[in-house]
């Protein structure tokens, strides 16, 4: 989900001090009228915006669990901050942070003005509470001691995968 907050050059826009509007809204306001212009700047952002996401998950997957920051280190749920600038009469695309709270606040607040004016629900808070609820399960059995009795073969491995990444220790049954 896209939601765009609109401000001056010389003054930096902050997430909690701006109402969240949608990217074909803004860049009508910024005088981009062709559909077709803002749909094509639309996928430019999201092909920017998946780019950048899956840098930073190939990165994260050739660090160790502790180098990711252990166990309670998230990034199931991350938003891309992009600025959009006019150069050279062109609007070009400058990915400035990654973060995990501020864009999820945003997007689910123009959400729900969203709703509020008629527009149908989006996919984002079904999301969100899918990765909160993977979240809440994790930590209830976060650190502690498992026995497993017949575990399976090569094809069940991944459970082993899984339960270092939710930091269980686990034991099995032998014989």
């Amino acid at each position: 989900q896209v939601a765009c907050a609109m401000g001056r050059a010389e003054v930096p826009v902050r997430h909690g001090a701006s109402l969240p509007q949608g990217l074909d809204s803004s860049l009508q306001q910024w005088g981009v009228v062709a559909p077709g212009q803002r749909q094509a700047l639309a996928t430019r952002l999201q092909g920017a915006a998946e780019a950048a996401m899956a840098a930073l998950l190939a990165t994260e997957a050739e660090l160790s669990p502790q180098q990711r920051g252990g166990t309670r280190a998230r990034t199931d749920l991350l938003g891309v901050d992009f600025l959009l600038a006019c150069v050279d009469d062109t609007l070009e695309l400058v990915a400035l942070s990654t973060n995990s709270q501020r864009c999820l606040e945003t997007c689910l607040l123009a959400d729900a003005m969203g709703r509020a004016v008629g527009e149908p629900p989006g996919d984002l808070p079904r999301l969100l509470a899918e990765a909160l609820l993977h979240r809440a399960q994790c930590h209830l059995v976060e650190g502690k001691d498992i026995l497993l009795i017949g575990a399976g073969g090569v094809s069940k491995s991944f459970v082993w995968d899984a339960a270092r990444d939710y930091g269980l220790r686990v034991s099995t049954s032998v014989g």
